[in-house]
């Protein structure tokens, strides 16, 4: 027959005398009655409920340390208590020399870099932005001497009266000026617009002083007649006596002469 480890009083009660069970249990203080079972062993009859909870509970705890353990992985637990006091030292303001000429001197690096960063983009983007302008007043000029048939040093001319700028959209404007600084408008009958490259280069073209600049509306080379403003033969620019008394077209003779890197040189006849 199986003996049950505890019994009620009632069950107690209802065991058969004739095997005289009641003699292998023993009373608790709450009333019932637990089999009388010697330790052996190892093995005893013992309440497990305690157990089973601290068990459950320690398992619980050991997981959650675990996690914990995985978050900390490969640190050097030396050098994070070393980082921890660092902290504490740097919140509450209490750092030695050292550390804070390690911080300072590591901030400094930082500005350092940034403000060399800054300036080399700086840089380059003056140095595009200069590119992008001047392709762009060399474009204009090049179209308009190719559309009107007129020799490359009228470009020095132009050059010095084409201001170039960006715009706050990215576009490039080019606006002509006069000697003053001003923006010429256009000629045309009723045009509030400023005056374009191409239609400067169209009046210049009906202006005597500039006929040398012209195809077929000027004399070229060492043996032009003195008629023209300038003239260029053999890498040399000359003008005429009597044009270099003109002062507007000295001035355009001096410009080209410049910017072709030569000397002015005045004919004597």
């Amino acid at each position: 027959m199986a003996m049950a480890p505890t019994l009620d009083q009632e069950a107690f009660d209802a065991l058969p005398e004739t095997i005289s069970p009641k003699d292998e249990y023993k009373k608790q203080e709450d009333g019932t009655f637990i089999l009388d079972v010697p330790k052996v062993g190892g093995f005893a009859l013992e309440n497990i409920d305690g157990l089973t909870s601290s068990l459950s509970k320690t398992l619980t705890v050991k997981k959650s340390l675990e996690k914990k353990l995985k978050e900390f992985e490969g640190l050097d637990p030396a050098k994070a208590r070393e980082a921890l006091v660092k902290m504490e030292e740097l919140a509450s303001g209490k750092l030695d020399d050292k550390s804070k000429a390690q911080i300072e001197a590591a901030i400094n690096s930082f500005k350092e870099k940034a403000t060399k960063d800054i300036e080399t983009a700086q840089t380059e983007a003056a140095k595009y932005k200069k590119a992008a302008l001047g392709l762009a007043k060399t474009n204009v000029i090049k179209d308009a001497l190719l559309k009107h048939k007129a020799n490359q040093n009228l470009k020095y001319y132009l050059e010095t009266f084409i201001k170039a700028e960006l715009s706050e959209s990215g576009a490039i404007d080019l606006t002509l000026q006069d000697e003053n600084g001003n923006v010429r408008y256009s000629s045309k009958s009723g045009s509030t617009e400023p005056m374009t490259v191409d239609e400067h280069v169209a009046e210049l073209k009906g202006i005597d002083s500039f006929a040398a600049f012209f195809e077929g509306t000027g004399a070229s080379g060492s043996g032009a007649t003195p008629a023209s403003p300038v003239k260029i033969g053999s890498g040399q620019h000359i003008i005429a006596r009597e044009d270099a008394k003109d002062p507007q077209k000295y001035r355009v003779a001096k410009e080209a002469a410049t910017k072709a890197g030569t000397t002015l040189q005045i004919a004597e006849k």
